[in-house]
């Protein structure tokens, strides 16, 4: 597959796996948990940088974004080192506005997701995709079953499953 095909095809199935449900942060959707704080965050997805580091569904936010599209660009044969530039850029929209999320109407805002990268050759890629994402809500929302829960005193998990 020719070098371009496949930086879009990257390009696409980062943000297919960056704003999927597998993003989880606590078990929960990682957006819901971080949409309060996002209104435009530009990220460097070739340098995270020191603004990855921490325990906060912001900075996880970019690390995970790093994270996923390193793994899209050696999944599609591609070494990061062909890239001049990559950038993802999170905007969300400032119109409230009603979605569904697990059967329950919940308000919430869009946000689009767009990812651009220069190859070293100075060819251009871009792709972008809106999400509805509703504040984290724990009477709506599921914990993820993939989340691991920590050791309780006998050495056995703890449900801290939230009603």
């Amino acid at each position: 597959m020719a070098r371009h095909r496949r930086i879009a095809s990257a390009l696409h199935n980062f943000l297919g796996t960056y704003t999927s449900r597998y993003s989880d942060y606590d078990g929960y959707w990682l957006f819901g948990m971080a949409v309060d704080t996002i209104d435009d965050l530009d990220i460097d997805l070739l340098h995270a940088g020191d603004s990855s580091i921490g325990a906060t569904p912001d900075a996880f936010v970019v690390r995970l974004a790093t994270e996923r599209f390193a793994d899209q660009i050696e999944k599609a044969g591609l070494s990061i080192s062909c890239l001049r530039e990559a950038r993802l850029s999170i905007t969300k929209s400032p119109v409230v506005t009603r979605g569904v999320v697990n059967g329950h109407v919940c308000v919430g805002n869009d946000i689009r997701f767009a990812v651009r990268a220069i190859l070293d050759l100075g060819k251009t890629h871009e792709t972008a995709t809106s999400v509805f994402v509703a504040p984290h809500n724990p009477r709506t929302e599921f914990r993820s079953t993939r989340h691991k829960r920590p050791s309780g005193p006998q050495g056995g998990t703890v449900d801290r499953r939230e009603d």
